[in-house]
């Protein structure tokens, strides 16, 4: 079981599923927690469609939940007003639904934040 040890990252996801960005964020995030940092993932506008199972994108998170969760490695929280407006699928085991208040709570916790946008 991988257990924190290092610093925390958030990551405020606004990239669809298919962006290079949003590839790259999951990329990063798969690294980080194998290196034992914890990842905070705040996902809004097209990027709440990357934690969808309908997407190709979705078992990607839902293998990075599942390897974080021994560990409490990874936190995914979709914007509530921006998920309920999703027509991609069910978001995939895992991630919540959140608000702005998830969004402040992870970047002020965070030793690093790096919005993820076009």
């Amino acid at each position: 079981m991988t257990r924190p040890t290092g610093r925390t990252l958030a990551l405020v996801l606004g990239t669809d599923p298919e962006d290079g960005a949003t590839i790259a964020a999951l990329r990063l995030a798969e690294e980080a927690i194998d290196r034992g940092h914890r990842v905070a993932v705040y996902a809004y506008g097209d990027g709440v469609r990357v934690g969808a199972d309908a997407t190709t994108t979705g078992p990607v998170v839902a293998s990075l939940l599942r390897r974080g969760l021994h560990g409490g490695l990874l936190s995914w929280v979709t914007d509530r007003a921006a998920a309920d407006a999703c027509t991609t699928g069910r978001p995939v085991a895992g991630v919540v639904e959140g608000d702005a208040g998830d969004l402040w709570r992870f970047v002020r916790e965070a030793d690093v934040a790096l919005g993820v946008t076009r």
